[in-house]
């Protein structure tokens, strides 16, 4: 195994695309569709565990089932956790990297809240555009699921109700 370049640019480059990632993360847990798409290139092109293959941003944001989910009220929050990441490969203007993430999922059910916990794989190709680093390539994995009741859940609206 060779050891990675380690210089400044490398570390400038690792801390912009973990921005990103967690940009990515950030945005699907607000709802805020626009921060989601500006993590990503024109070009993009995604592969959803279960799902078919989507080309650019507009197939890959309307593929895309939270915001959907959010807005008809069926799903009250998520909340992902990024976990391991690995920048696996790093020249120039494209990078590969790895990152799992543990994600809640809580859907609005009678009698009572769902929670669906998923540990999920992120492959990302990124590629720096204009200076930003942006997905061009994502795969994702589900690795395990489980679900069961939850406790409480107030959705994002109601989290933010009294913030001035």
């Amino acid at each position: 195994m060779t050891t990675p370049r380690i210089d400044m640019q490398y570390v400038i480059d690792q801390a912009a695309i973990k921005a990103v990632l967690a940009r990515y993360f950030q945005g699907l847990d607000r709802g805020l569709s626009d921060q989601v798409r500006s993590c990503f290139t024109d070009d993009v092109k995604a592969y959803y565990d279960g799902r078919e293959p989507v080309s650019g941003i507009d197939a890959m944001m309307a593929s895309m089932n939270t915001f959907k989910r959010m807005a008809a009220g069926t799903m009250k929050a998520t909340t992902h956790f990024m976990g391991t990441f690995n920048l696996n490969r790093l020249e120039g203007i494209v990078a590969e990297t790895e990152t799992y993430a543990i994600a809640y999922l809580v859907r609005a059910a009678t009698p009572q809240d769902q929670i669906a916990m998923r540990s999920l794989r992120y492959l990302d190709r990124l590629r720096r555009d204009n200076g930003e680093w942006r997905i061009s390539e994502r795969r994702h994995t589900l690795d395990w699921s489980c679900e069961l009741q939850a406790a409480f859940a107030a959705t994002l609206a109601q989290r933010l109700k009294d913030w001035p």
